[in-house]
């Protein structure tokens, strides 16, 4: 595959200002690391309200009020097809729990095989504990990624932001304008059945969609360790975050995707 212009979009609500500089220290290392391999790198908030993020920061869509995950990532694809210097690759990354300095990695993982969509999923660790074995970790993975198509929901369910964290995304261009508008429709399937915006959970949804267009072209590496968010290690908030996958999938079967 031929890359030669790479766009890395991340949603902030509500990050620290420390916290989104340290991000953009690295995030500048990777535009030195890629230049020197005269690839262009760009990179964009995507402010959903966010109560820490500076006017002089590149930012490509803007909420005066929080709308949620879903909606700010939706327009932040659709506006990256919108901007006049077209890419090769878009990636995902989030401020708190995703390292920029993966990129080059994810890079040289799409120009020497024939992916079209990466996931990496990121392992919480609380500084004390051991830290699982790096072949647990791709047990899991392995595991995951062929419950996606057909879906295996008790795999699934079991997995997905119960292990880890999968937020983190790359896309080579021809494949996210494909799998886009099949997340907008998935979108408006969940308010018509749920009666809500999904507002979380749309990482799911990418995964579902992208494995049954694409089951031979997804691949996943490990994102790395991260520290989570206090509010992530609550049994409630690990509990919603099940309901809410089961919701993404009952979408993901209504948008054609198979299922065992």
């Amino acid at each position: 595959m031929h890359i030669k212009n790479i766009i890395a979009i991340t949603p902030v609500w509500n990050e620290t200002l420390g916290m989104i500089q340290r991000f953009l220290n690295d995030i500048n290392e990777v535009r030195r690391i890629l230049s020197e391999q005269n690839i262009g790198f760009r990179h964009f908030f995507l402010d959903d309200a966010a109560v820490n993020l500076p006017d002089e920061y590149p930012i490509l869509v803007r909420h005066q009020k929080n709308k949620g995950l879903d909606q700010i990532l939706l327009k932040g694809y659709q506006a990256i097809f919108s901007l006049k210097s077209k890419t090769d690759l878009i990636i995902r990354i989030d401020c708190q729990e995703h390292d920029p300095l993966k990129i080059p990695f994810i890079l040289d993982h799409f120009l020497h095989s024939s992916t079209k969509v990466i996931f990496l999923p990121v392992c919480y660790w609380i500084e004390g504990n051991n830290r699982p074995l790096m072949k647990e970790i791709t047990k899991i993975m392995l595991e995951f990624n062929s419950a996606l198509s057909p879906i295996d929901r008790k795999i699934i369910l079991a997995i997905y932001n119960q292990k880890f964290p999968m937020g983190y995304q790359a896309f080579t261009t021809d494949a996210l304008a494909i799998i886009l508008p099949q997340l907008k429709k998935g979108v408006a399937i969940f308010k018509e059945k749920f009666k809500e915006q999904p507002r979380w959970g749309l990482d799911l949804l990418v995964m579902l969609v992208a494995a049954n267009q694409y089951p031979k072209s997804v691949d996943f590496v490990f994102g790395g360790w991260s520290k989570p968010w206090l509010e992530n290690r609550g049994r409630e908030k690990i509990e919603a975050q099940r309901k809410q996958a089961a919701k993404i999938i009952e979408v993901a079967v209504e948008l054609g995707c198979k299922t065992i």
